[in-house]
């Protein structure tokens, strides 16, 4: 059991955050590091109710945890309530990388008894999970609710300590049994081709394909890649509804793609105006049609899940390069210029939180789905696991076609996939044409299962 003291005091007009001193134990498989986040801790005045999207933009109390062992390590983080605490937990709104809940919707878990500190109650805020000889830096975050009143807020306070306990062994989590099933490659694989390609033997297709590590904005992902067969989730028993996995996310939620396309719709109506490259355009506040075509479907087909399903961080990377094609009125957007070549899953710009979304090109890059039509190496076959036999939308803008210098558009394409491949430019889809829809969700980082993740015994979300 490690301990960093970590107190919250809150008023409707004042907040203090402060965490003294640097504690680091190693036991067993593992080295946790409770460190400085900003020097002898974090202060802030004038703090008042937060949104979300506000509280999670709060600088962050950083935990390393550093796996020593070559086996899977789950860990949980407590909350520990000092007993003189006085605002409610149904007003204190807390987060562990970007997983939020209310304290009063956390789980209660035996009263942990820590030296020098009189100890209210226990809570699990959050559960995750380290790879094999993997380290994760895990955010906690912490805010009054938007809906306290200043009858529920004024002169409280709120102080708690945070213990990180962490156990051998993948139990029933998601992220977990992925990891303690699948080996870890940890080699960076060839974007250059798609995987498997016609090229590829049956033995470097089964001895390749699997999961890989890289790094994302939140830290270490692990992402399935090629000829995959266990990567199968439904949310519950009885849906219709089948995905597949894509990755466990940095901040560990698990991301899902549905298997099968809800329909075919476009990314906007008109493509005259820069406007409508974006997936959600922060100076009009104006969805695309996308956002708003998928999360129509959202309301209507998730709702009985939603307490499973994270808010993830999804990319529509809009960032060019002011080259000489861009005083022609031409732009290629930097996700193009990646594809094949340099995928990332960090997000340079075009940053969404957002409970459904699309993958973006490199997501799909990092999946296996390879360049040109043309040349069938650079192109996965159909046992890649993305693999469909008609168009289907990335979140990526893919080039700008404008009037010279007054860059009024004539068009605006998207990067869409078919047949295991991106299509060339000239065939990219133009975003007021329909093409066909995958889903993408995430589901939170604890999120327990049953099943051994194949078509025939999905995992089932419990």
């Amino acid at each position: 059991l490690i301990l960093a003291i970590t107190t919250f005091t809150y008023a409707i007009w004042s907040r203090t955050h402060t965490q003294t001193g640097i504690n680091k134990n190693t036991y067993a498989c593992f080295e946790i590091s409770y460190a400085e986040t900003n020097g002898a801790g974090i202060t802030m005045e004038n703090g008042f109710p937060q949104k979300d999207e506000e509280g999670l933009k709060n600088n962050p109390y950083e935990v390393q945890i550093k796996n020593t062992c070559d086996t899977v390590s789950t860990y949980n983080v407590i909350l520990n309530k000092q007993e003189d605490s006085n605002l409610d937990d149904s007003h204190l709104k807390v987060a562990v990388d970007n997983d939020y809940k209310l304290l009063s919707e956390a789980t209660p878990t035996d009263t942990r008894q820590i030296d020098d500190f009189t100890n209210e109650a226990s809570y699990i805020i959050g559960t995750g999970v380290v790879g094999p000889k993997q380290t994760k830096i895990v955010q906690i975050r912490s805010w009054m609710d938007k809906d306290t009143t200043e009858t529920d807020g004024e002169d409280k306070s709120f102080t708690f300590k945070i213990t990180i306990e962490a156990v051998a062994g993948d139990g029933n989590l998601l992220s977990g049994k992925i990891l303690a099933v699948n080996k870890l490659h940890i080699e960076e694989p060839d974007f250059t081709k798609g995987f498997p390609n016609t090229n590829t033997s049956e033995d470097e297709t089964k001895t390749k394909s699997g999961v890989y590590v890289a790094k994302d904005d939140e830290g270490d992902t692990y992402y399935f890649r090629g000829k995959v067969e266990n990567n199968y989730v439904k949310l519950s028993q009885n849906s219709d509804l089948v995905w597949r996995i894509v990755r466990i996310n940095g901040d560990g939620s698990i991301r899902l793609i549905m298997s099968e396309n809800i329909g075919e719709t476009v990314i906007n109506e008109n493509e005259d105006d820069f406007k409508y490259v974006e997936y959600y355009n922060e100076n009009t506040k104006i969805n695309s049609a996308m956002k708003t075509y998928l999360e129509e479907w959202y309301q209507a087909n998730m709702q009985n899940y939603d307490d499973k399903i994270a808010y993830g961080t999804y990319c529509n990377d809009t960032s060019f390069e002011k080259d000489e094609d861009y005083e022609k009125g031409y732009i290629t957007y930097n996700a193009y210029v990646r594809m094949s070549n340099n995928p990332t899953l960090k997000c340079i710009e075009g940053k969404y939180n957002l409970k459904i979304g699309l993958l973006s090109a490199d997501e799909m890059n990092f999946a296996g789905i390879g360049s040109s039509l043309q040349s069938p190496e650079k192109v996965a076959t159909i046992e890649n696991y993305l693999y469909h036999d008609y168009y289907w939308w990335s979140m990526s803008p893919g080039y700008l076609d404008a009037d010279n210098i007054t860059f009024e558009a004539k068009h605006i394409d998207y990067i869409i996939s078919h047949k295991g491949g991106f299509d060339d430019m000239s065939l990219a889809g133009e975003i007021n044409y329909p093409e066909y829809v995958h889903p993408v969700i995430n589901l939170n980082s604890d999120v327990t299962v049953t099943g051994t993740g194949t078509a025939e015994d999905p995992y089932v979300v419990q």
